[in-house]
């Protein structure tokens, strides 16, 4: 009976297993009285443990000395990888539960895991009634964290915080309310905040959040290092973020909430991740003062990877604790490291250089090595680890069982009993928390309700992951070309423009150009970082359209198998006519290998084409009005779209799409020949005193807050969109001819 209540207690959505649960019980209509009542003492008990997911790290020995030391330095990465059996059975108890969910369709999955959470009550209350700024599941799961540990010293004067991969930025909104309802009314509070620049465009989606509603209105407190990609496993950007910490006397606070996608390979998820969340540990220890805390979400702690980083955090800090929030999905592996309390052990910086030094050497092809030698690595704090694993597998294959046996089914005494657990939880975690509104002049983004924008690139996953395994898996070309040709069918049967109204000579209001005074040096701000060589992602066209895109152009490579020709395309991608006209070669598109040299080799053709055009212009009696017509052109970077923006707003009067491929910018303005030499000496200027090699690259001609204010950035979205469909078809055809030639 015991072991019963208490797999009951651990699990929040099993269902009670007396007679009343079964429907063809002769009383189960109408329970007894007694019965009634154990249920909600049941769901009451339930509800409790949903916030008592926790571990804590005990002191190895109090008495052995030496135990606050860390490994000696040269000790590190001398051994090759390990297992621990005992960790290793965890992983696969919690794979075998996993397994059974291979075939089912991932989309009704996840409606039935939602219908059976307890989170969307929760998050529902913190939008609606307290009215939270930029409310996600992490705001809730962030705000759970420092309450429940009590990160933050409610009587201090000033508070620092880092936020690593932290986009889309909930993290920070969540500390906010905190500090506004619980710290002393004028406790300052300074913070910034690093993520993959989800204006980056050779960032790859699958590693980022593309979501910047936040972002976009809070810039000048994001950290996007030197190479403008936010990457932290770049070492300039980690110097970046150090540099800025110390401007501060203390940072008190860091979190961590980085993950790569992993959900068609889940069971390789921890040590994909493992190298990001090392990354992230020796940023934050690099940047804590002495008494900090630190928050960083993990995963599941089977491999030595997890061994290694909990070993090293157990040394740095005076606790250490891990901790499932109530509103983290019951069913996913997701955990949160709380170490509390920084010693900043003697040394900690060489060993973290050490670490990180060897991050950046990681080389698949080579045998990797660990970073402790397990021989120093006390069994005890293995022990420890291995406890606090199984308890948490425990947890979760209690939930995804539970999800499973319900799965399909149609039992009205368990909605009963979900709907009493969704009440129950809801109440005892505003009751535990104490959230409630704060004033709207205590928001960090006021007057906008950043929450109320369109996130447009939401992730979209279907079929089983049998399925997806098997498409993931080498196809033929032909059977390449079909799934790509279906995608694209779909996708074109099944668009709809965004704000289909739009059009190109809707700039922001704000910036109507010359005749509000500004100058088109004004309006530049030229920024340096990464060359882009391939587009991965883009604030001008959905994530969806060129992932579409991206796979065919592979397809197509791999079918264009003559290297020689592929080259020869390249150097004819730009066609000019005396017309006027500028034209992308389609299928040259394919072969750009280098986007940022592309972009610069059209920039320089547009002003030349324009010069063209003036002098023309001058030596015809009437001066008759000019137009560029640009063809085939995928604008799909902040500095296309700059491109295009000071164009509109300095050289010509007026931008119109005149057909699904073509732009028209017509009737030259007085100062265009001004406006245009100035662009290009700023330009000019830029390359030659800011650029070395190939390393850098101008990335924005604006900024990114002009590209994005007004309807102009849907013109651009739609038409970028509709052209991506277009070249996907081009050279789907050119795929499918060039592979019947063979």
């Amino acid at each position: 009976m015991r072991s019963t209540q208490k797999q009951q207690a651990s699990n929040p959505h099993a269902g009670t297993r007396s007679r009343n649960a079964d429907p063809e019980s002769a009383d189960s209509d109408n329970p007894r009285p007694e019965e009634g009542q154990h249920q909600l003492e049941t769901v009451f008990h339930d509800v409790r443990v949903q916030f008592e997911k926790k571990f804590h790290f005990r002191p190895i020995s109090e008495e052995a000395p030496g135990r606050d030391l860390l490994p000696p330095l040269n000790t590190l990465y001398r051994c090759p990888e390990y297992t621990v059996p005992s960790l290793q059975e965890q992983k696969h108890r919690l794979n075998a539960v996993k397994n059974r969910l291979n075939d089912f369709e991932i989309s009704d999955w996840h409606q039935h895991t939602r219908h059976r959470s307890s989170l969307l009550p929760i998050l529902n209350e913190l939008r609606y009634r307290v009215k939270g700024e930029f409310v996600t599941q992490a705001f809730a799961k962030l705000y759970e964290c420092v309450a429940a540990y009590e990160l933050i010293d409610t009587e201090a004067n000033h508070l620092y915080s880092v936020h690593l991969c932290e986009a889309p930025g909930a993290f920070v909104t969540a500390l906010n309310h905190y500090i506004r309802l619980n710290c002393r009314p004028r406790m300052a509070w300074d913070w910034f905040a690093c993520t993959l620049n989800p204006y980056y465009e050779g960032n790859c989606p699958g590693n980022m959040i593309p979501d910047d509603r936040f972002i976009l209105h809070t810039l000048d407190r994001w950290c996007f290092g030197v190479d403008a990609t936010g990457d932290i496993l770049v070492r300039e950007n980690r110097a970046a973020i150090i540099e800025r910490s110390c401007q501060w006397p203390m940072v008190h606070l860091v979190t961590a909430d980085g993950s790569i996608d992993c959900l068609d390979v889940p069971e390789e998820q921890e040590e994909r991740v493992s190298v990001l969340h090392l990354a992230e540990t020796i940023i934050a220890l690099s940047v804590l003062g002495i008494g900090g805390h630190f928050v960083l979400k993990m995963f599941t702690l089977f491999e030595h990877s997890s061994v290694n980083l909990l070993f090293l955090l157990h040394h740095c800090f005076e606790e250490l604790h891990v901790f499932k929030p109530c509103t983290s999905k019951p069913g996913n592996s997701e955990v949160y490291l709380i170490a509390k309390r920084y010693r900043r052990p003697t040394g900690i910086d060489e060993y973290l250089d050490r670490i990180y030094d060897q991050l950046l050497l990681t080389d698949t092809n080579k045998p990797r090595s660990t970073l402790f030698d397990p021989a120093t690595i006390p069994a005890a704090f293995l022990e420890q680890v291995t406890t606090c694993a199984a308890q948490f597998v425990h947890w979760q294959a209690d939930v995804i069982e539970s999800n499973i046996r319900f799965y399909g089914t149609n039992d009205p005494r368990e909605d009963e009993r979900l709907i009493e657990f969704k009440k129950t939880i809801a109440a005892m975690f505003f009751e535990r928390y104490r959230i409630t509104p704060i004033r709207a002049t205590d928001r960090i983004v006021r007057g906008i309700n950043v929450a109320g924008g369109t996130n447009l690139n939401q992730k979209e996953s279907h079929g089983t992951y049998n399925e997806r395994r098997e498409r993931g898996s080498t196809l033929s070309v032909l059977e390449s070309l079909q799934a790509l040709r279906e995608r694209l069918d779909h996708i074109t049967l099944t668009r709809q423009p965004i704000n289909p109204d739009a059009q190109f000579d809707d700039m922001p209001s704000r910036k109507r150009g010359p005749s509000y005074g500004l100058t088109v040096l004004q309006e530049l701000a030229l920024t340096v970082g990464k060359p882009v060589l391939r587009v991965k992602n883009s604030k001008f066209a959905l994530i969806s359209y060129l992932r579409l895109l991206n796979e065919t152009i592979d397809l197509y490579r791999s079918v264009i198998v003559d290297e020689g020709a592929v080259q020869r395309q390249s150097k004819n991608i730009l066609r000019t006519e005396a017309n006027g006209t500028i034209t992308v070669d389609i299928l040259a598109y394919a072969s750009i290998s280098n986007f940022d040299r592309f972009e610069k080799q059209l920039f320089h053709t547009i002003v030349c084409k324009i010069m063209q055009f003036v002098h023309a212009a001058g030596a015809t009696p009437n001066g008759t009005p000019t137009q560029l017509i640009l063809e085939n052109w995928l604008a799909l970077t902040q500095f296309s779209v700059g491109l295009l923006y000071l164009l509109k707003l300095y050289v010509f009067e007026s931008i119109e799409q005149v057909s699904l491929t073509r732009l028209a910018l017509r009737r030259l303005r007085p100062d265009a020949v001004t406006n245009l030499l100035a662009l290009n000496d700023a330009f000019s200027s830029c390359m030659a005193s800011t650029l070395s090699g190939a390393t850098k690259a101008i990335l924005t001609l604006v900024p990114i807050t002009s590209l994005l204010d007004g309807d102009f950035q849907y013109a651009m979205l739609n038409y970028n969109n509709s052209l991506c469909l277009i070249y996907c078809a081009r050279l789907l055809d050119a795929v499918e001819k060039a592979h019947m030639a063979k």
